[in-house]
């Protein structure tokens, strides 16, 4: 499995910028987290993105807002002819959220985009995809400059402006459309949000779900691209991190909060998940 968390390092600027990466095979779509705040813009590819228990379609145009730690997974089905090219953004909120005061509306935007809890995060901009496109390309150009400070405030609040606009436009049409219902992936993960801290149980899951257990396993994998399990020990691994950070508990006492009984096991699969053990992750990381 492959590490979860990515940390990344802000440290001669407070962003790390990827333009126009592209992936033309072996691309294969993990859930991990960041510290910090990740905007997603995708010039070319198709597949799904996965966060907060909702998948969304992913096409050229859509650009994807995830929140600090939060759990989400990029699912791409790329070849020769299909490649996946993208623009990534991470940054770190505190610090450059605080400079948006001036600015109200795109202040308070950008608070729900980090704090909230049921915000949309999925935004398509594929009728300005052209504007976007000059957007990313003049601020690329610009981080090697003497003003990337105050270009890279600019493509911040103009990334922000595009969402408002997108969301205006939603929010307006929102009373003409009926809501969807839930994919089965989603289900699935909302049931697991409520029972990963208990032993994994998937006949109690597929009872409750009114499906047979292949098909549980079998839907899951064919609607998220990963399998249950990985899910599943990612869910509770990343509860383990926001414990150990938080909590004196030991960590005996922690892998059973998220389910692991353990102790010998979780250490074992925090270690696979995260590249070190939770000791080590408490030492580097604990803010209590």
């Amino acid at each position: 499995m492959d590490r979860l968390f990515e940390s990344i390092l802000f440290d001669l600027k407070p962003f790390h910028w990827i333009y126009r990466r592209i992936s033309d095979d072996n691309f294969r779509g993990f859930y991990h987290w960041h510290q910090g705040c990740e905007i997603l813009f995708v010039h070319r590819g198709q597949g799904r993105v996965i966060v907060n228990q909702q998948t969304y379609e992913m096409k050229p145009g859509m650009l994807f807002f995830f929140q600090p730690f939060q759990l989400h997974m990029v699912h791409v089905e790329v070849s020769k002819e299909t490649p996946y090219e993208r623009s990534i953004l991470h940054f770190d909120p505190i610090s450059q959220g605080k400079n948006l005061h001036t600015f109200p509306g795109l202040n308070n935007l950008f608070h729900r985009l980090q704090n909230g809890i049921y915000e949309k995060q999925a935004f398509d901009l594929s009728g300005r995809s052209q504007y976007v496109a000059e957007m990313f390309n003049a601020f690329d150009q610009s981080i090697t400059t003497n003003n990337w400070e105050e270009d890279y405030q600019l493509f911040l609040m103009q990334i922000l402006s595009c969402i408002r606009a997108n969301s205006q436009y939603q929010d307006s049409t929102l009373h003409h459309k009926t809501l969807r219902s839930l994919r089965y992936s989603e289900k699935i993960m909302q049931w697991i949000e409520e029972h990963y801290m208990e032993s994994f149980d998937l006949e109690k899951l597929s009872l409750e779900l009114h499906l047979s257990k292949p098909y549980v396993s079998r839907i899951f994998k064919r609607e998220t691209g990963s399998n249950l399990t990985e899910y599943l020990t990612v869910r509770r691994i990343k509860q383990a991190c926001h414990l150990l950070q938080m909590t004196d508990n030991s960590v005996e006492f922690i892998g059973v909060q998220v389910g692991i009984g353990n102790v010998s096991y979780f250490i074992h699969l925090f270690k696979k998940t995260i590249g070190t053990t939770p000791h080590q992750y408490r030492l580097s990381h604990q803010v209590i």
